[in-house]
Parts: structure tokens; sequence; C-alpha cells
């Protein structure tokens, strides 16, 4: 029986809510803690799902993206004797904040949130911190302390995910267009071609990019959590991260694709593609007729992060004017 996490196959989920919002100060670090747990060994992908699986389908529906991440990581790091849920506690509770503990925060919401249902931080007014980012300063702290990661650490994290934008995907796009030779490498060795480019895709175990024909359509989703190629496309979108297109992806992919805008004739094959904590996947899109005579440059412009992922399609060559 499948587990609340995974989501894939729900149609019940209802529709998908484009609404973005701006990452908060506590939700990159969050991510940052995360990945450099990942990086040092202390925390496996399977394990941080584990965690997930482990919680109660209710608290699972409350929780935002990364209240789910922050109980998974102090999960994995008080059952591996790292941290104790009594030491976070007395830090939090020391910041004069009167934060709850891991176990309120798992129950803190009356009403179900959805992903992009995050408290947003008025300024430098520390009296509004909600729980969730007092609970990962406090984690943050304790791990510099122990020498386990540093301020610097976290830092450089927070400021390589932010240099990380849908810039890249397209610059790596508009060059598959502009140079068969260049397209080959990349569909036979995803990663080392992005290199070329400047773009560095090593943080992530396999690349694929999957390429787009008048006949067949890619659309990317991962029903498991939010696996993206993260450092070629920036962190994704929050509904990427969504429950409903989690859900409904595989199982009505042309539904989705409606309420993106994008309507797909009958002939053209959609294929539905599952990323893993192993592969990644960007696709390659259709170079739009009448764009032939634009430059590199210009065929970036009109490559957008859905297109990357396989809900929207380039602008047409009517709206790509030559710079």
């Amino acid at each position: 029986m499948a587990k609340v996490h995974d989501r894939g196959g729900r149609l019940d989920a209802g529709p998908i809510n484009p609404t973005e919002h701006q990452y908060t100060i506590w939700e990159k670090k969050a991510d940052a803690i995360s990945q450099l747990l990942s990086q040092k060994h202390i925390r496996r992908v399977d394990e941080m799902r584990r965690t997930l699986e482990a919680m109660d389908p209710d608290q699972y529906e409350r929780a935002s993206y990364y209240e789910r991440w922050l109980i998974g990581a102090e999960s994995i790091l008080v059952e591996k004797g790292i941290l104790t849920s009594q030491e976070i506690d007395e830090r939090v509770q020391s910041s004069g904040f009167g934060v709850q503990s891991l176990g309120q925060l798992k129950t803190q919401n009356s009403e179900p949130r959805t992903d992009h249902d995050h408290e947003h931080l008025p300024g430098d007014d520390r009296t509004e911190r909600n729980p969730s980012e007092v609970r990962i300063d406090a984690i943050a702290e304790l791990l510099i302390e122990r020498g386990i990661l540093t301020a610097d650490d976290i830092r450089r994290q927070i400021e390589f995910m932010d240099s990380r934008t849908p810039a890249d995907g397209a610059k790596i796009v508009a060059r598959a267009w502009t140079d068969p030779a260049f397209k080959q490498r990349l569909l036979a060795d995803a990663k080392a071609a992005c290199a070329e480019v400047g773009v560095d895709a090593s943080g992530m175990n396999h690349l694929v990019v999957l390429e787009d024909t008048p006949s067949v359509h890619h659309m990317v989703v991962c029903t498991l959590c939010s696996c993206y190629p993260r450092p070629i496309l920036g962190l994704p979108p929050d509904w990427y991260k969504s429950l409903a297109y989690r859900s409904r992806a595989v199982v009505d992919p042309r539904g989705v694709l409606h309420e993106f805008g994008l309507d797909l004739p009958n002939e053209v094959e959609v294929r539905v593609v599952d990323s893993t904590a192993d592969t990644r996947y960007l696709v390659l899109p259709v170079q739009p007729a009448g764009t032939e005579g634009l430059s590199e440059k210009e065929l970036a412009g009109i490559v957008t992060r859905d297109c990357m992922i396989g809900t929207a399609l380039p602008k047409p060559a009517a709206e790509a004017v030559p710079a």
C-alpha cells in the first residue's frame, strides 16, 4: 500500500495552484542544512524519505514543504545520536519566543496547508519569527557548535542555490538548438556537456536530457518528493512540489497541461517521466519554427523554466523578436 508521500495516481488531489512565493531565509537554511548533511554522508535520500513515510498522514498533509524537511532532518540527527530532542528544545526555548517542540510542530496547524502556504518574514521584526524558523536556527547553532557544519558552509550553500537559475538551463537548450554536435554530446553525456557551457551539474548523480520531437512531448514529475535538476534550474517551483501536481501528473498529464494553458494535438504522445533520487531530467523542447535566424543568446531568451520541465512550450516565432 502506498505511503502518504507516494502521490502518483491520486486523481482526487484537486487543481494545481500555480502561485509561487519567494523563499524565506529559514526555508533556504533548512534546504542548505539538508543538502550539507547529505554531502557529509550524514543523511541519505532514502533515510529522508523514510522519515516522511513515518509521518502521520494528517501531519504530512498539513505541514508545508520545508516543515517536512525540518522534521525529517531533525529526526535523522536525533536517531543517529548527533543531537538530542531535549537540547534542541532547550535551545529553542532559550530564544525567548516560546516555540513548540518538534512533536508540537508536527501538529500545530489545524487546517491543511498547501506547499506555498508559508508565513513570510516581515523584514527585521524578530518577534514575528515563526516556529520553524526558530527551530532551524537552533539546529544550525548546535551543528556549528559540534563542528559538524560551519556558518560559512551554510552561507556558501545558500549562495550556491541562489546563483542557480533557469537561465543556466536555457543556455544549454539554446546551444543544443544551434550546435548539432553539442546536442548529441548532451544527449549522450549531459553532465559533461553542461560543463562545456560553464554549468556545473556535477552535484547530481545522473542527468538525462529528454529530447522532444514533433510527435513526442515529455513532462517531468517527482511523485515521491521533489527531485529536480537544481544545479541547472535552481530551486523547484511551488507547484512542482505540490501534492496536486505530484498526484495527477502521471495519470492525467493532458489535464495537468491544460491547467498550465498547454493543449497538445491528440497525435502528440505525452510521456511522463518520474524523477528519482539518482536521476534528474531536463526537457529539450522543440525549437519553434521561425526562430532559426536568432542568435544563441536570443534563443535562450525564449526558453522558460517550465519549457524544461515540460509544462510549457517555447514562445512561438511571432513573440521571438531579435534583440
